[in-house]
């Protein structure tokens, strides 16, 4: 008897609303939290710089499916455009196994596009959601982080040694980012420790979810 292993597909939904700054950011990834299937190990949510004569923050998040499972395309769109609705004008565009589909404003659907394509490419984007941050938002130890996570690196600010058994305090908050395929973690010096460089306390809105 032969079997033949099962092929996976990648869904990703990338929605610009035009959010000013990372805490705009967290909010909106909340809200696809609330509607994406979150709760999967393979689901990784990030935020992107969007640049322009208006700069500001989209978000991305993507999800596996089994080659043949996988939502349609469109589907997906219907269910994104009534979650983010009371939002107002939004660009989102859905990339998947049946193909892509977009909506909103050609200006805001740019910016998703741009989002999706480094969340897809790996490429740059600050992580908001991945395997892993339940188990190393608290305090530990770099090796921990590493092993634990998708996290594949901890660097410290110049001047600052990380060694694997280097304590790490990140109770509540760790937001890695995308580096070239890598996802690195940036830490500095606190008051009792090293902490991440992004500190929970810049994000006032969502900050518990």
């Amino acid at each position: 008897m032969t079997t033949r292993s099962q092929r996976a597909s990648t869904t990703c939904v990338a929605v610009d609303a035009r959010t000013s700054d990372n805490a705009g950011a967290e909010h909106l990834v909340h809200l696809l939290d609330a509607v994406l299937p979150a709760a999967e190990p393979g689901y990784v949510a990030s935020t992107h710089l969007v640049p322009g004569e208006g700069p500001h923050t989209a978000v991305a998040a993507s999800w596996p499916c089994v080659e043949g499972s996988a939502p349609a395309v469109e589907d997906v769109l219907e269910m994104m455009a009534a979650a983010v609705d009371a939002l107002g004008g939004v660009g989102i565009v859905v990339h998947g196994e049946t193909g892509t589909a977009s909506r909103g404003p050609e200006e805001l659907v740019a910016g998703a596009l741009r989002a999706g394509g480094e969340h897809r490419a790996r490429s740059t984007g600050r992580l908001a959601r991945y395997h892993g941050r339940s188990e190393v938002e608290r305090r530990t130890t770099v090796a921990e982080v590493v092993a634990l996570s998708v996290v594949d690196a901890v660097e410290a600010l110049a001047g600052t040694d990380v060694e694997p058994t280097t304590p790490v305090d990140l109770t509540g908050w760790a937001r890695p980012t995308w580096q070239h395929g890598r996802v690195v973690l940036l830490v500095q010096q606190g008051h009792a420790g090293l902490v991440p460089f992004e500190s929970r306390d810049q994000i006032p809105c969502c900050s518990h979810h």
